[in-house]
């Protein structure tokens, strides 16, 4: 029966065994009936008056597992022969190390004989996995027993010519390797130690429930926020380990981007209260800056560590870079356990590696001196968004949801966009004399500078009326500033053509003094038009402050529905596919590798 929890490393020996019962195994479980002087006797016993297991006997004892092999049960003991190992590198490790790493190690439940051809998987009790394989002579974990079948009457023995390789789990292996103490000291804090279902209850003593086993289940939260099992031992992973220094070197790489204040004030858009988009309620959100920071930064650093060897877009990284026999589809990228794909992975897994991959017991550790992911595909990614879901307040307006069929999806938005269903706002003024009027709020804002796109449909289509005419707008961005307080920065097509020619805007905090008709921006309304309309870097980060507080784009459009000329010259009805906010650097990486 295999046990499947994860005991933690520094439980006493008495807390790491279960009572435990299996129908499936009981043929395993009936203890051998043997005449001889040692099937009369506990495998404590026979181990530690056997002359050529006094090493072994030694070190069992020193953990208190005497007490254990000496119990009415069934175990299995691969005991390794004196002299086959270094007995004093044992001997200077902790009790809890040598408990774990050794002495749990070559004890199994159950009966485990070795009698014609064997070919199993036991399952110490450590929880690691072994072969036993033979017919005549026989091997556990690939090496030879010199000795089998030897019966006591709770068990048998099986001696070994030297020791059973302990290989420990990712998440041991994160606990006990050298040059990752800021990784380590991230992840243990958020370990979480639980007593088991397993442990042997005592008597009350004043009131308060005893043990006579403890059995400690340690559980780690922020593995489970990366979906990644780094003890299971079932699991295959390759798990990055940055050394300190490339630790600190991406932390100080990504903190600007989470630069929060003490209190950051917005627009409250998404009141219904107010009346007029000229008396915007504002609201303020107060936070540990500091601790807000750190922790979003350590997070962003974690995020993307780990892979599943099981993923068809991993395959490759067990093996090295040879690909030649992997699916084309796969050999240009890797994906982490939070399903982000990259498109460097030579980069991050092979340019920088420290030394060989470590196997352990559910995969590889890669020790890296540099992590090196793109930003925008990790932690300063492109903002890319439908406005329908953060389409905040219309005035003015009708909004109807239309939902594009595969076809036209297709059709219409091209393949970039992808065949599948695809549903879009489309903001009708509600009478022949209102004009749109509408926030959209921006999500996941962090503080840095972004591009700014805006994807409109191409509404001269027949599925959209045919109208040839294009749009007119106005996109005013509302902010707050590093010292508090809320400021708009006006965008204009004057500053966008300067910005896309690389220049630079003179008034960068406010962009153009105000909107007007010649500020606006116009859309080609025969195709899906990806409308650049400026540049602009945020002061402070959003993303972390929870969904109601974020920036936003207050859109209008000068168009007067009284001159004749300007309605038939534009539109008043806005369909908009799509807001862009992509990072600058992307903007430069992808210029430079067209």
């Amino acid at each position: 029966m295999k046990r499947n929890k994860y005991i933690g490393l520094t439980m006493l020996a008495a807390g790491l065994f279960a009572a435990t019962s299996c129908s499936d195994f009981s043929d395993y479980n009936d203890v051998p009936v043997d005449v001889t002087t040692s099937g009369n006797q506990t495998l404590w016993e026979n181990i530690s008056t056997d002359p050529q297991l006094q090493n072994f006997a030694e070190l069992v004892k020193r953990t208190g597992y005497d007490t254990k092999l000496s119990e009415a049960r069934a175990f299995t003991v691969w005991a390794p022969v004196d002299g086959t190992y270094d007995a004093a590198a044992f001997r200077a490790m902790s009790d809890s190390m040598l408990l774990q790493q050794f002495v749990l190690n070559h004890i199994a439940e159950y009966a485990f004989g070795a009698n014609g051809k064997v070919e199993e998987r036991i399952h110490t009790l450590n929880d690691k996995s072994y072969m036993f394989v033979g017919d005549g002579s026989y091997t556990f974990g690939n090496i030879d027993i010199t000795k089998a079948n030897q019966p006591s009457s709770n068990g048998l023995m099986h001696y070994m010519n030297g020791i059973a390789k302990f290989y420990p789990n990712l998440f041991e292996y994160l606990n006990m390797a050298d040059g990752i103490s800021s990784l380590r000291n991230y992840f243990m804090q958020y370990n979480d130690t639980t007593l088991s279902d397993e442990s042997v209850k005592g008597p009350m003593v004043n009131g308060v429930q005893t043990y006579l086993d403890s059995v400690l289940v340690i559980n780690n939260t922020l593995m489970r926020g990366i979906n990644a099992s780094l003890q299971n031992e079932d699991s295959s992973y390759t798990f990055l380990m940055p050394t300190d220094d490339a630790y600190q070197k991406l932390y100080d790489r990504i903190k600007p981007f989470y630069n929060f204040i003490g209190t950051t004030a917005v627009q409250n858009v998404a009141d219904q209260s107010y009346t007029s988009a000229t008396t915007v309620p504002t609201m303020s959100v107060t936070v540990d800056a500091a601790y807000l920071s750190d922790s979003l930064t350590r997070r962003a650093i974690v995020r993307n560590l780990a892979y599943s060897n099981n993923d068809a877009y991993n395959q490759w990284i067990v093996g090295g870079p040879h690909r030649s026999m992997i699916n084309p589809e796969f050999k240009d990228s890797i994906r982490s356990t939070v399903r982000n794909k990259f498109s460097n992975p030579d980069d991050i897994m092979e340019k920088y590696m420290v030394g060989e991959p470590v196997e352990l017991s559910n995969g590889y550790a890669r020790f890296v001196d540099s992590l090196a992911f793109y930003p925008w595909e990790t932690y300063n990614p492109m903002i890319s968004f439908n406005p329908r879901g953060y389409l905040a307040r219309t005035f003015t307006s009708t909004v109807y949801n239309h939902v594009m069929s595969d076809s036209l999806a297709l059709r219409v938005l091209g393949p970039e966009w992808g065949a599948n269903r695809f549903s879009y706002y489309w903001i009708e003024p509600n009478s022949k004399f209102a004009k749109p009027d509408f926030f959209i709020s921006l999500p996941n804002v962090l503080s840095t500078t972004y591009n700014f796109y805006v994807v409109f449909l191409p509404s001269a289509w027949p599925v959209f009326g045919g109208d040839e005419r294009p749009n007119k707008l106005n996109f005013q961005l509302s902010y707050c500033k590093a010292d508090g307080k809320l400021e708009t920065y006006n965008f204009s097509k004057a500053n966008a053509e300067l910005q896309k020619n690389g220049g630079e805007v003179s008034n960068k905090e406010k962009g153009a003094a105000s909107v007007t008709a010649t500020t606006a921006f116009e859309n080609d309304p025969n195709k899906t038009d990806t409308l650049f309309i400026g540049r602009f870097t945020f002061p402070v980060a959003y993303k972390g402050l929870g969904d109601a507080y974020m920036p936003n784009l207050h859109v209008t459009t000068p168009i007067n529905a009284l001159f004749a000329a300007q309605e038939k010259a534009n539109t008043r009805d806005v369909r908009i596919l799509g807001i862009i906010m992509k990072p600058v650097d992307y903007e430069e990486f992808e210029a430079n590798n067209k």
